[in-house]
């Protein structure tokens, strides 16, 4: 805040400085273009609207399968997936039911496909397609029919 004097009149220049007028006008503009960004930047259908962590660090890790449909995985049965970075995959596959238990352990890779809305996952030369609904870092919904039918959507959470 500047007083002024000139003539017994005193000025108060705060109010009327076009500086801070311009720089309120900046914050305001700065503001509106970054909600904007923020708001567009959802890639897939169920989230997240904006993510720090690149795809490809999202994706890669150690995730278990929750469920797939309406199939809760449980202490029965599990399923558990680990994407490396470098585009390799693991997947193993325990079960125990009346007194018999297994266990079934795959390799393969992975990849994104269509822009990064899809996984393309190949294992033993077999590759599945997944359509991303969801895509955490500790959450990722996966949709097992990418046609114009819904498929059942696994759900995996990271370990």
């Amino acid at each position: 805040m500047h007083f002024y004097r000139k003539k017994n009149i005193y000025l108060y220049i705060y109010k009327n400085n076009p500086m801070k007028k311009f720089k309120n006008l900046t914050y305001f503009t700065l503001a509106g273009v970054t909600s904007m960004g923020i708001s567009s930047c959802g890639k897939y259908e169920d989230g997240p609207g904006f993510s720090l962590l690149s795809k490809k660090a999202r994706v890669a890790g150690d995730w278990e399968v929750k469920s797939i449909g309406s199939q809760v995985m449980g202490g029965n049965y599990s399923i558990n997936m680990t994407f490396e970075k470098s585009g390799s995959l693991f997947t193993t596959s325990s079960y125990s039911y009346g007194g018999n238990s297994g266990s079934y352990s795959y390799a393969g890779t992975w990849d994104f496909i269509s822009d990064k809305e899809q996984l393309a996952l190949n294992i033993d030369g077999s590759v599945q397609l997944f359509e991303i609904k969801r895509l955490k870092n500790n959450e990722m919904w996966l949709d097992d029919d990418i046609s114009a039918l819904d498929g059942d959507i696994w759900k995996l959470e990271s370990k």
